[in-house]
């Protein structure tokens, strides 16, 4: 939960900064620099995540289908497309209410609570109580949340209810189901995300438009085609 924790704080902070000041000293180059400077870190951690954890032939494999059989789940369900069309149909309830307050509290929980870092961080901060992910989300959603904050108003600072109510669901859960899980599922969901965290990373710089939310069902995914690899290999 810490994690979740510094994530609020991080909102809160940034919507303090985003309404007093935002609009005078933090100029759209600066917001930029700092985006992107956040984008590499993310890929840094991506990286680092996969590579911790040396794959064998079979794991490889696990890798593969999770990755390829997962992004076509989330295409065939439209995970991208139907949270774009949730996100625009708040916005477009919000913006016929009479205060910006509403817009700002519908947008900046929308943007913070949709993406691939909120349930990855939120399971590592669970399983393993590691910070990494949910610290570079905090980075973003500050960053976010200045820029938000200072168009929208007060209203972003009270986003904290659902990010605190979402990631701290997502990591008491993990921390009843690790237990359950073995090692090597643990390190298959840790390579699992860093592929998804380097997407992101990517994504965030703007060299590719990866679509990483559609390729989120392979973090599910991995746990039983890691067990079933692990059965065969008992087996044979």
């Amino acid at each position: 939960m810490l994690g979740t924790l510094i994530n609020c704080l991080a909102v809160i902070c940034g919507t303090i900064i985003g309404v007093t000041m935002g609009k005078v000293f933090f100029s759209d180059e600066m917001k930029q620099i700092t985006i992107k400077s956040i984008g590499l870190l993310t890929m840094m951690f991506g990286v680092q995540m996969f590579l911790k954890y040396p794959l064998s032939e079979m794991e490889f494999l696990v890798l593969m289908f999770s990755l390829v059989l997962g992004g076509i789940i989330g295409v065939l369900i439209k995970i991208e497309d139907n949270i774009e069309k949730l996100g625009e149909w708040f916005k477009d309830r919000a913006k016929n209410s009479e205060s910006t307050f509403v817009e700002g509290f519908v947008v900046a929980s929308i943007i913070f609570e949709t993406g691939p870092l909120a349930i990855l961080g939120s399971i590592k901060d669970g399983i393993s109580q590691e910070l990494d992910l949910l610290l570079i989300k905090s980075g973003l959603d500050g960053i976010m949340s200045i820029v938000l904050s200072a168009t929208l108003g007060i209203g972003v600072i009270f986003s904290v209810v659902p990010i605190l109510v979402y990631q701290g669901s997502i990591t008491l859960i993990s921390v009843l189901v690790s237990p359950q899980l073995s090692e090597s599922v643990q390190g298959m969901i840790s390579v699992v995300g860093g592929v998804l965290i380097l997407g992101l990373g990517i994504r965030i710089l703007e060299i590719k438009d990866i679509p990483v939310g559609d390729m989120t069902p392979s973090i599910l995914l991995v746990i039983p085609f890691t067990l079933i690899f692990e059965v065969i290999q008992v087996m044979f």
